[in-house]
């Protein structure tokens, strides 16, 4: 059954990504979404943001065997666009203590990641960051490229992070 599930799963996606791309497909965005919630994943999204070339998911599952697989079936159907997993894992009868457990491992994560960006001497750079479902996306402005991937790697190395979306621009001013 959860092979039938990510398959249908991947589908959507695979249709939802291909709409966006060619104006002249018949299949729409919302078709997309009813694949989802024919497939009982009424819980899971997808959006694209073409400007920074990324698919992210979101949402819900009950494992995280299913948001792992549900990761791998988006890279698959995403091409060269960088796929941010923010499904967040809400085991059956645990959700409401799940959501609490996901919420203060985000803090917890902003907390270690604000402690090594002044451990690393970054915090005097313009970087903003916020944690979701173990993503630590990050923001702003560096002065050079070795500041921006020295960010993402201090980012990468904070516990619990599972994914780093690096989204620093660098200006030279």
């Amino acid at each position: 059954m959860r092979a039938m599930i990510l398959a249908t799963l991947g589908l959507a996606l695979s249709l939802g990504l291909a709409c966006s791309t060619k104006a002249t497909d018949n299949v729409s965005y919302s078709d997309s979404v009813k694949a989802l919630e024919q497939s009982e994943l009424t819980d899971v999204s997808v959006s694209e943001d073409r400007d920074k070339n990324t698919v992210t998911l979101g949402g819900t599952v009950h494992s995280e065997e299913a948001k792992m697989e549900a990761a791998e079936i988006a890279k698959a159907a995403a091409g060269s666009r960088t796929v941010v997993n923010e499904v967040s894992v809400q085991p059956a009868g645990d959700e409401s203590a799940a959501k609490s457990i996901a919420s203060h491992e985000d803090s917890a994560i902003e907390k270690n990641y604000k402690a090594a960006l002044i451990s690393s001497g970054l915090d005097k750079q313009d970087i903003d960051y916020a944690a979701k479902n173990g993503v630590l996306t990050l923001k702003g402005h560096v002065k050079t490229p070795h500041q921006r991937e020295e960010a993402q790697q201090v980012a990468s190395n904070v516990p619990k992070v599972q994914q780093v979306l690096n989204q620093i621009d660098v200006k030279n001013n």
